[in-house]
């Protein structure tokens, strides 16, 4: 008999049992091991043992450690030693196929509502990358390249696995909840480890037994001197576009009684002061094109008024955001100057290898740079044409499915608005596709959306 159909209590014992086993296994793996070393054996045990047994658990386990700590990793070695969270998602998703094996009904109903268009680009998303990387190996016998290329694979299933697993109003609203509260947590990890100065760089140091990076731990602009925040996401422009894509969440909280609205405002306040500690101005971006997305589908007047003026603003406001958001579009300094030649590079890279692209480790030949802050011609370059075209359409099709549903549904207001963020800083970075971590909160942005607008969740809840 499966644990979902237990009593009550039997169910509970099932649960503490999961726990116990899960706390002695920790402390094996974290043995003689450095206090955040064994938390992260921790966390990876009992987040492996909630996703087999409880997916949506998992699915929440790994979308807080997406969001909080996606680099730490598992501290005992097995050959290789993998990242935490790709432990708590490859398990997850074995938890849901033994689900949808045992014909469990949640699984099994939701299947022939899943649009067919999510399964066709998730199989692509699985494929693309596993021949990539096969054909790369066989030019290069690059391990390490095919370890990225599958677990790139892994996360192309992501949309597919959450449009399965989330469909319930409740799970929909637990998981938005969720975004706000650890990226509020994170923006304020991100602040003071900033305001810390070198204490915060020796406070990121310390966790490198835990998976984080000990080399290049303080981020600055091109000028050496102007240092830029990171939180726990190692570079600016992942904790600016993680922050940027959160920001639409944390003004539902808005109107909805006196402590959410505090609650929300506060989270609001931080993520907008950790991303202006950023210096990204792709995150800039993105937050802005998420919140006026937002407030479109509220007000779209409003909108096109605050579109209007921000626009002017940043054309002429001597104000220094946005002096460097010019210099950014006109080129004229050093990182927009370089971003322009990758693009150039780019198209020349994709035209000698369209099919499948160079892989996700060196390029193959020496005249050949693989590296573009853009996150389609990015994913061009590393897995071919098709993999860009089914990224696309990947995010497109969220888009019109959610553009739809969202006057009948405004739950899916932020997470239209959210997609926007992404998209943009797509168009500027390729972090989207390149993070293991990002390409999972964006394909699980999709497939919440998918869920919300086809299924029971659907209904306003």
């Amino acid at each position: 008999m499966t644990a979902a159909r237990l009593p009550n209590g039997r169910a509970s014992l099932t649960v503490l049992a999961a726990l116990a086993t899960a706390a002695f296994l920790a402390g094996v793996l974290g043995g003689a091991r450095p206090p955040p070393a064994a938390m992260a054996g921790a966390i990876a045990v009992l987040g492996a043992l909630v996703g087999f047994a409880r997916p949506a658990g998992g699915l929440a386990a790994a979308l807080l450690l997406a969001l909080l700590a996606p680099f730490l990793v598992v501290p005992q070695r097995f050959g290789v030693q993998p990242p935490v969270l790709d432990v708590v998602v490859a398990t997850t998703y074995v938890g849901i196929a033994v689900q949808a094996i045992g014909r469990r009904r949640g699984v099994v109903r939701a299947w022939p509502q899943i649009p067919r268009w999510l399964v066709l680009v998730a199989a692509l998303g699985v494929l693309l990358p596993l021949a990539s990387g096969a054909a790369s190996y066989a030019a290069s016998s690059d391990r390490e390249a095919t370890q990225v290329a599958v677990k790139m694979s892994l996360y192309g299933l992501t949309p597919l696995m959450v449009a399965l697993t989330c469909r319930s109003a409740k799970v929909y609203r637990r998981a938005t909840t969720l975004v706000v509260v650890a990226t509020g947590l994170q923006a304020l990890a991100a602040v003071g480890l900033h305001l810390a100065g070198p204490g915060g760089i020796e406070a990121l140091r310390s966790l490198a037994a835990a998976g984080y990076p000990s080399t290049n731990v303080a981020r600055f602009l091109p000028d050496e001197t102007t240092r830029r925040a990171t939180g726990l996401l190692v570079d600016p422009n992942v904790l600016g576009v993680t922050l940027a894509a959160a920001l639409p969440f944390g003004l539902t909280w808005f109107g909805r009684g006196v402590r959410r609205a505090t609650f929300g405002a506060a989270a609001v306040m931080a993520i907008g002061l950790a991303m202006s500690m950023t210096i990204s101005r792709a995150s800039w971006i993105a937050g802005a094109v998420g919140l006026l997305t937002w407030l479109a589908l509220i007000r779209p007047r409003a909108a096109a008024m605050a579109t209007a003026l921000l626009g002017g603003a940043v054309l002429v406001a001597p104000v220094d955001p946005f002096e460097r958001i010019r210099e950014g579009f006109l080129g004229v300094d050093r990182s927009a100057a370089l971003r322009i030649g990758e693009i150039r590079e780019a198209t020349r890279v994709i035209s000698r290898f369209p099919l499948l692209g160079v892989g996700y480790g060196e390029a193959p030949h020496p005249d050949i740079f693989a590296g573009v802050s853009n996150a389609w011609l990015w994913l061009a370059e590393r897995a071919g044409i098709a993999a860009a075209l089914a990224h696309l359409a990947l995010v497109g099709g969220a888009a019109q499915a959610a553009v739809r549903t969202v006057a009948a549904d405004p739950a899916l207001r932020p997470p239209l608005a959210s997609l926007a963020a992404f998209a943009a800083a797509g168009v500027f970075d390729h972090h989207i596709v390149s993070f293991p971590h990002l390409v999972f909160l964006v394909g699980g942005l999709v497939g919440l959306i998918v869920a919300r607008a086809s299924g029971p969740a659907a209904r306003p809840a």
